[in-house]
């Protein structure tokens, strides 16, 4: 569970963190105030998984585009679980 930027408490399950994007704030599950991911700080974690997807389209080979494909989606993954801070909505 990542915390709560409002009280500091369980906000959101990893699960719900990895869908989440900055458009739509969820309610935190301790106190029910809204949380929310900035906009340049989940670009910044899905640029890198991003350039890896891109550049799987330039193997020959399916298996090697499809695991690079998978690598990259899970880069932007793990990076948005990892470096993307929720932040208060409002």
């Amino acid at each position: 569970m990542h915390a709560c930027p409002h009280c500091g408490k369980p906000a959101i399950t990893v699960l719900r963190k990895t869908f989440l994007g900055p458009g739509v704030p969820v309610d935190c599950q301790s106190c029910g105030k809204p949380v929310r991911v900035t906009y340049p700080a989940w670009m910044k974690a899905a640029f890198p998984g991003a350039a890896v997807m891109v550049g799987a389209l330039l193997f020959d080979s399916e298996l090697l585009m499809y695991a690079a494909s998978l690598a990259g989606l899970g880069l932007m993954i793990g990076l948005h679980l990892l470096w993307v801070p929720l932040v208060k909505d409002r």
